[in-house]
């Protein structure tokens, strides 16, 4: 065998080794794939709020995802040649596992940012401010999800507005304030009791700070463009009254 002969040997078998790799990283990326559909588009991070205060959340299986899907953006491209040596199977998996990694990271990291804070809801001319992301909020063991946050200067003061998306069961128009707050109270409560409602003070000229006098929530639900809703507030000395009022009826009934 001449060195010629050698050499091509050395190379061929280097060669089947890269294609034995690539073909094994293909696999990975399609297993990694199938792992990451259990959460697929979710974002990776999410801040939860509860009785205990609050904490940053990380969905780790997201997490995996976009870290798998850098790796696929840079190992599709410098390997495909190798990758359309393989065999069929593997070629498939390999190019659907990295697509697919991908466009969830893609949903997951950029939709929060396009979409996951769209236009404030029911505010009609009134601009809003200090908006807040999506958080979680646990309360008494339920868990809560907040669309968003803000505060709103209205004529009866600046209120700390609550989004909260809600499915309703009936048209919107059969809503009134009674049963609306049967369901949101215990979000203006929580606010409330923890103090979300003092994260910001508006600043207005010649008044100096502007205290935040009330909370209100949004309820609503999205039909594809159309945004149906229901919007109910209180003044913080009717959230209070509301309050005491329920503890006393705790203490009678024990």
């Amino acid at each position: 065998m001449n060195e010629t002969q050698i050499r091509n040997g050395d190379k061929d078998r280097k060669q089947s080794i890269t294609i034995k790799r690539v073909g094994q990283s293909c696999i990975t990326l399609f297993v990694v794939f199938v792992i990451v559909l259990f959460a697929f588009g979710k974002s990776p991070v999410n801040r939860i709020t509860s009785d205990g205060g609050s904490h940053i959340n990380f969905n780790m299986i997201s997490c995996i995802g976009i870290g798998v899907a850098f790796y696929a953006l840079f190992f599709i491209p410098l390997r495909l040649r190798t990758i359309l040596k393989l065999t069929t199977a593997k070629k498939v998996l390999g190019l659907i596992g990295g697509a697919g990694l991908i466009i969830h990271s893609v949903i997951a990291i950029a939709m929060p940012l396009a979409y996951g804070t769209p236009q404030a809801v029911g505010t009609g001319s009134n601009q809003p401010t200090a908006r807040s992301g999506q958080e979680q909020w646990w309360i008494d063991g339920k868990k809560y999800r907040i669309e968003s946050t803000y505060y709103l200067t209205l004529p009866e003061g600046l209120q700390y507005t609550i989004e909260y998306p809600w499915k309703f069961k009936a048209p919107t128009a059969e809503m009134n304030d009674e049963r609306a707050l049967e369901i949101v109270f215990p979000l203006i409560k929580h606010a409330y009791e923890k103090g979300f409602y003092k994260r910001v003070k508006i600043l207005k000229l010649g008044k100096g700070n502007i205290a935040p006098s009330r909370i209100g929530v949004t309820l609503f639900e999205r039909r594809g463009k159309e945004v149906g809703g229901y919007k109910v507030a209180l003044s913080l000395d009717e959230i209070k009254t509301r309050i005491e009022q329920a503890k006393s009826a705790t203490q009678r009934s024990e």
